[in-house]
């Protein structure tokens, strides 16, 4: 959905994500919260921990979006939320305006 616009890398084993940041350095992250072997709160946590990506956007996709969970990814470091089922161009405008604000595109706030 995104491969027409970005470089986009998937990751089938979230945990090999600290090996692909020695090979890449992505403008954004996009997380869902339920995945095998880590969930998306624990790999905000380590995505924050890596000093070149404490300020990454990163975007959670997920079909648990209660208040308490926003409020938790939020607080972890998350810039935007995306509820499931979503609508494709929602989702890419917030990209966009995530990777704007990083680059300084947008005057502004960025959440």
């Amino acid at each position: 959905m995104l491969s027409d616009e970005y470089k986009v890398f998937t990751l089938a084993k979230p945990l090999e994500l600290i090996n692909i940041l020695t090979k890449v350095k992505p403008d954004l992250f996009v997380l869902d919260f339920r995945m095998q072997e880590i969930s998306g709160f624990d790999l905000i946590h380590v995505i924050r921990g890596i000093d070149e990506h404490k300020d990454t956007p990163i975007i959670c996709l997920t079909s648990a979006g209660t208040i308490d969970n926003v409020t938790a990814a939020i607080a972890l470091g998350a810039c935007d939320f995306v509820v499931k089922p979503f609508d494709p161009d929602v989702l890419r405008a917030k990209i966009r305006k995530q990777i704007l604000c990083r680059k300084g595109g947008l005057q502004a706030a960025c959440f």
